[in-house]
């Protein structure tokens, strides 16, 4: 079994180490010694940045509940948001960048406005992770929350199909017969499509189901480990049985893995109604706000609205 783990099936104690946001430069560099930081600014073309790391691995994780961590990293906004995750979490485990993925990153830079370099980057151990991964990594669960719900919305008759290309996907103009797939802001969803495919009636749909079962199932159900434990029960034939626990030692695979059971079990997905949020949320009785945070934008909004009105 591995050194550090995240238990996916119960609520359990795991092992990993926890992490904090610094600012890291070439002046603390040597300081803080943080491997693989400086390969990340190398790459990202920069002298200091913000950071997701390991300082010390004397604080360890401990009790680690899976369930509705999807949700919990769906809403985070801010550095602050994401340094108390990484406080109880730790790392996303996105590998520190080899050679052809420094490569790709750099080429991804001059070709996306937006961080669409860091799609499909290596899972696996590190230390540090810059911030504009996280912030790429919360945007991408946030984006296939709002596809979720639009196919249940859909599946319901609440939705038209047609409105997934409206507010949902685009299709970048074809080269050589084959379509790049973007989200509705523009970037990349990281698939591409035929253009005959795109062509049919049912083309959206079709692929709007496969970029969320495909997205999810490539990250939240591969490479996940087992540890068999003996139960003794007294029963024949042998008076004991082997239960397997599931765990994995990279957090953005029990984050993922989450989102899969959410969508395995039909858990229902809401936007929160404050106008400067809409983020998804799972919906608890009669909510409406993601927050109370956002519960209380949302009536200074409607109040400042009534007195200018």
């Amino acid at each position: 079994m591995e050194m550090f783990y995240y238990w996916l099936n119960r609520k359990e104690v795991s092992c990993f180490p926890t992490a904090s946001v610094l600012e890291v430069n070439e002046n603390n560099l040597e300081e803080f010694k943080i491997e693989g930081a400086k390969v990340w600014l190398d790459c990202l073309g920069k002298n200091t940045g913000k950071f997701v790391s390991v300082v010390s691995w004397k604080t360890m994780g401990g009790t680690f509940n899976p369930e509705g961590l999807a949700w919990d990293f769906s809403k985070l906004k801010n550095e602050k948001e994401i340094n108390e995750f990484a406080n109880r979490y730790g790392l996303l485990g996105i590998s520190t960048p080899g050679q052809a993925e420094i490569n790709k990153i750099k080429i991804g830079k001059d070709l996306y406005s937006d961080a669409s370099y860091f799609i499909d980057l290596p899972i696996g151990h590190s230390n540090c992770e810059p911030i504009e991964l996280w912030f790429f990594h919360i945007k991408q669960m946030q984006k296939l929350l709002k596809l979720y719900q639009a196919l249940i919305k859909i599946h319901k008759g609440e939705m038209q199909e047609s409105e997934i290309e409206d507010n949902l996907l685009a299709v970048k103009e074809s080269i050589r017969g084959n379509c790049q797939i973007l989200w509705w802001d523009g970037s990349w969803t990281g698939f591409t499509a035929a253009e005959d495919e795109m062509e049919k009636e049912e083309g959206f749909l079709k692929l709007a189901q496969g970029i969320l079962a495909l997205k999810v199932n490539s990250i939240g159900n591969q490479d996940i480990k087992r540890a068999p434990e003996t139960i003794v029960t007294g029963k024949s034939p042998l008076g004991f049985t082997i239960k397997e626990w599931d765990y994995t030692p990279h957090l953005i695979r029990a984050i993922y893995r989450d989102l899969w059971q959410q969508i395995a079990n039909n858990e229902p997905v809401h936007i929160c109604e404050n106008q400067n949020c809409k983020l998804p949320f799972k919906k608890v009785k009669r909510q409406k706000y993601c927050s109370n945070a956002c519960k209380q934008e949302a009536y200074r909004i409607r109040k400042a609205s009534q007195t200018n009105s």
